[in-house]
């Protein structure tokens, strides 16, 4: 049994890698965003610059079209086949012109040095126009300008030569757009940790509210999101508030309600026995089943005034000694039982109605189901991190070590003891030491027999 729920959430921290994570869907969406448009806006950036190029370089082969066709025959036209173009930004462009100089029927007059054999275009239809052409295995773009003779200049660029400009244009703007994508990511890493700050530390707000501690949370200037799963969460808060209440009141009053009529049955059974002045097992046994109830009544109403315990426990130092030397030990010398204490440590920082009624249900506890002429020990030792290690042991026969796990359940009773009782002793204890933050175990009693109880409380 889970005695203290809250830690739950701390297992649920580990484990949290196994459910999906919103702050990295958050990143992945803004960067997954973020290189889609990116990607789209380069394209969009070197489509446009392929086209203002083209049209650059296509001026400069018209330009140069009629310049071949001017000069004709002159060497400045094979001297001179380089000219520097403006990119408009500035920077001079290197643009090598392959020229040709085609007579009517096809044939080749004259040719600029790499420049094909064959002609670019062998039947001219149109006085200039522009063609993509492939001469030698190799795509050209060719302006053919005619003259009135039939002559035409044919002044062609591969089109591998415009690619790998658009190539290092292309290069020349991704290394500065992956940095930003790069930054970006960082940037948005570290806002979207900062605006999701708010559902962690709500998170860390509940996981400190104790269980019993039903009051609204309070987070100071929550976003507007987060505002409104706070208000659902404290108004269920309020509505379990109310029903624990009415859950409490109602055992609490149905026990005060029971114990009265209880009380009078068992005081008329004891005046039948006196006016019957002999002993009859049918009443003994009516008056043991009354005090039966009795008990059972008494500890409903201890478990009422614990569960739920909303105000904080008012702790003291309690003086271990005095505290056991308050408790009864009629039952056990009634079974002739000895009662030690080991007492390591003097106080304990605790409520003392609740370590007494923790106490007092154990000692009752190893008395009930230990061996008769055995011996029952209180045992108090300092824990090496500061907290206190209350136990209280006994020789009896024990209980099996896969029932122990089910010691600290309401109305869970071991078969087979021929002992009397409602099983909500250990219950009682359990919920006395989750109050306290204390660990409640179960182990051997005396000389590997027995049972022992033990409560570790922390430190302070």
């Amino acid at each position: 049994m889970n005695l203290f729920p809250w830690k739950n959430w701390k297992a649920a921290q580990q484990t949290r890698h196994a459910h999906w994570s919103l702050r990295r869907r958050l990143l992945l969406m803004v960067m997954g965003t973020s290189i889609a448009l990116w990607l789209v806006s380069l394209a969009i950036v070197i489509s446009v610059a392929w086209f203002a190029t083209s049209e650059v370089f296509d001026e400069a082969l018209e330009e140069g079209a009629r310049l071949v066709l001017q000069l004709g025959s002159e060497s400045d036209a094979a001297a001179n086949p380089r000219r520097e173009l403006s990119d408009g930004r500035g920077e001079a462009m290197k643009l090598r012109m392959y020229y040709q100089i085609v007579a009517p029927d096809g044939r080749v007059l004259l040719r600029a040095d790499d420049t094909p054999r064959s002609a670019f275009v062998p039947r001219v239809q149109s006085r200039k126009s522009y063609a993509n052409v492939w001469v030698d295995n190799e795509l050209w773009r060719v302006h053919v300008r005619r003259a009135p003779d039939g002559t035409s200049a044919q002044v062609g660029q591969p089109m591998e030569e415009r690619l790998e400009l658009l190539g290092d244009m292309a290069e020349n703007l991704a290394w500065p757009a992956l940095g930003l994508l790069v930054l970006l990511g960082l940037v948005s890493w570290r806002q979207i940790r900062r605006l999701l700050r708010p559902l962690e530390d709500t998170a860390m707000r509940i996981a400190a509210q104790s269980p019993q501690d039903l009051s609204p949370i309070a987070v100071p200037n929550p976003p507007r999101e987060l505002q409104t799963i706070l208000d659902a969460l404290n108004a269920l808060l309020t509505r379990l508030g109310v029903a624990l209440d009415s859950e409490r009141r109602f055992t609490n009053d149905a026990a005060h309600e029971l114990r009265t009529p209880l009380a009078a049955l068992r005081m008329r059974v004891q005046l039948i026995e006196r006016e019957l002045q002999l002993p009859d097992a049918h009443l003994q046994q009516l008056r043991a089943d009354l005090d039966r109830c009795t008990g059972l009544i008494e500890s409903l109403l201890a478990l009422a005034r614990l569960d739920p315990q909303a105000e904080p426990l008012q702790r003291e130092a309690v003086a271990l000694d005095a505290l056991i030397d308050a408790l009864d030990f009629a039952p056990a010398h009634a079974r002739n039982m000895r009662v030690q204490r080991a007492l390591d440590v003097t106080h304990l920082q605790a409520t003392p109605t609740l370590i007494a009624s923790a106490l007092r249900n154990l000692l009752d506890n190893a008395v009930r189901y230990g061996s008769a002429g055995g011996q029952v020990r209180i045992e108090a030792q300092r824990l090496p991190g500061g907290g206190v290690r209350l136990a209280v042991r006994d020789d009896g026969p024990g209980v099996p070590l896969e029932q122990r796990a089910r010691l600290g359940e309401r109305f869970f009773r071991v078969l087979g003891t021929g002992q009397p009782g409602n099983g909500l002793g250990l219950s009682i204890v359990a919920r006395i030491a989750a109050l306290h933050g204390a660990t409640l175990r179960f182990e051997e009693g005396l000389d590997g027999r027995g049972l022992g109880v033990v409560l570790d409380f922390p430190a302070g």
